[in-house]
């Protein structure tokens, strides 16, 4: 949702509550994470906190509805930031990540749909923004399941756009992360959306979609045809899915379930180890309806909901099991709806609810958590025959801290055994540089004269000690590789628990 959002327009702010009696019911279960107690924050004017930490955390973005150099961003200490566009050379306040987005629009004539698509920008536009944002995250696609004042994309169109812009990104820049989704909210409804984009998929491509990062908004919305909210998406027949009232835009229950939810629907269909992030959300409402200190105390339950809830079978493992790796509040400046963090015009000074996020993150200190977490290995030639073999071991290492910008070099240990009873240390030091929020890294070696058998593998991060971390007791972690004859399985071994 951005500054020239239309639904404004059409929605009663002062309807108080919407009379359809009609749920759809909640299909993914209600099974809740463990959610670890937040930390006691201390109270005080933010100007007597903010100088000790002014570092850009990686978890806390927000959606520009205005050019982000407008405003005094740094004691937010937002790690991250969108605004709707895809720029070349964009500002990267106080060392904050760019996600650009590439908007998208399905063709009509005469008012009908067709299979075609446009996206903005492309061409030059686009060659030049992917030149200048190496490594980005880019987001495909705003809202593609709002019809007429978002991307409004029906399912099978979304997947061949997705498609093309994937390869073309990738293709020009290996290390780009692409970003699926950014459906409006993740009820049942829309989920289907989803599983129509990955049955499209399938269907046009014989495969399924890759997907480095699910992208989604968590706005809490009536879903009714024809009527305010979030509609019904486009190549849905339904009149009716999830309904919701005035007062639940901040209710706390559906935005939690809400992400359990479709943490549910990512591992149920292959993409459990993928990373989430919330891209954007915040309160809509006018502040007839919600005051500021409404809008604080939301904000403030999902950042303590979000930095803490954690799951080890549904979380990302390379983030200690968190469910959401990064989210962004909506939104700097818009006047025309809630949660605006700056005020609309010069000098553009902070809100009380702008001021509320400089106090929150003002006392979060600094993290940083390294960790291998998967490994897997390919063997030349890849049929031993009995005879040795030379085995390339990639060892995944994952940094579950809360910085941006990278911690390292680090240096990391490849051991044949454990290294405190006799392992035997495996070819050369390596060194990683990896960001919080679940980012990893990849170390690398070869492994020459390995005969069949099995081996117990052993990844050590700085095994110095030379890094300040919030958690040695996970730099070390062993991992089981097969060798065998006459053919040589090689599995990939997820993130084991921590060393007894």
């Amino acid at each position: 949702m951005n500054q020239s959002k239309e639904r404004v327009q059409r929605w009663p702010w002062l309807l108080l509550a919407v009379t359809a009696v009609f749920t759809l019911a909640l299909i993914y279960g209600n099974n809740n994470p463990r959610q670890a107690t937040a930390s006691e924050r201390p109270v005080g004017p933010s100007a007597n906190l903010i100088t000790a930490n002014t570092s850009a955390l990686c978890q806390f973005g927000v959606n520009a509805t205005a050019n982000i150099d407008l405003f005094d961003t740094q004691a937010l200490r937002m790690g991250w930031y969108l605004d709707y566009a895809a720029r070349v050379n964009p500002s990267h306040p106080n060392g904050a990540d760019y996600l650009p987005v590439i908007r998208l629009s399905q063709v009509f004539v005469g008012g009908e749909r067709t299979d075609d698509y446009t996206y903005s920008p492309s061409g030059t536009a686009l060659d030049n923004a992917i030149a200048t944002n190496p490594g980005a995250a880019w987001v495909i696609g705003n809202e593609p399941d709002r019809i007429d004042v978002q991307d409004d994309m029906e399912p099978h169109v979304y997947a061949a756009a997705y498609h093309e812009l994937y390869h073309l990104i990738k293709a020009a820049d290996p290390e780009a992360r692409i970003l699926a989704g950014s459906i409006v909210q993740p009820t049942p409804l829309r989920l289907l959306y989803l599983d129509m984009i990955l049955q499209a998929y399938i269907d046009q491509f014989g495969q399924p979609m890759p997907v480095d990062v699910w992208s989604i908004h968590n706005f809490i919305l009536p879903e009714i045809r024809g009527d305010w909210g979030a509609e019904i998406p486009p190549g849905i027949d339904a009149d009716f899915g999830e309904i919701t009232g005035v007062e639940d835009m901040d209710n706390m229950d559906l935005f939690m379930q809400r992400l359990v939810n479709f943490r549910q629907w990512m591992k149920a269909r292959g993409y459990g180890q993928v990373p989430l992030y919330l891209t954007e959300y915040g309160i809509l409402m006018p502040g007839e309806t919600f005051p500021a200190a409404r809008v604080n105390a939301f904000m403030n339950a999902t950042y303590d909901y979000m930095s803490n809830a954690q799951d080890p079978l549904l979380g990302y493992a390379a983030d200690d099991y968190r469910l959401v790796q990064k989210w962004s509040w909506f939104s700097t400046n818009s006047e025309f709806f809630n949660g605006a963090l700056f005020e609309p015009e010069p000098p553009y000074a902070l809100t009380s609810i702008g001021q509320n996020f400089v106090d929150y993150t003002a006392v979060i200190p600094e993290k940083v958590d390294l960790y291998p977490w998967k490994l897997t290995s390919r063997a030349t030639p890849a049929i031993s025959g009995g005879n040795p073999v030379t085995l390339t071991l990639n060892a995944g290492i994952a940094n579950s801290g809360n910085l941006t910008q990278p911690t390292g070099p680090a240096l990391v240990r490849f051991y044949d055994g454990d290294p405190h009873n006799g392992g035997v240390q495996i070819s050369s030091d390596q060194f990683v540089s990896v960001a919080g929020c679940g980012r990893t890294a990849v170390a690398t070696i070869d492994w020459p004269n390995v005969s069949p058998g099995v081996y117990t593998v052993y990844v050590w991060v700085d095994p110095n000690d030379e890094i300040d971390e919030a958690n040695t007791d996970n730099n070390l972690q062993s991992f089981t590789v097969l060798v065998a004859d006459p053919a040589i399985f090689l599995p990939i071994v997820a993130r084991p628990g921590p060393l007894p």
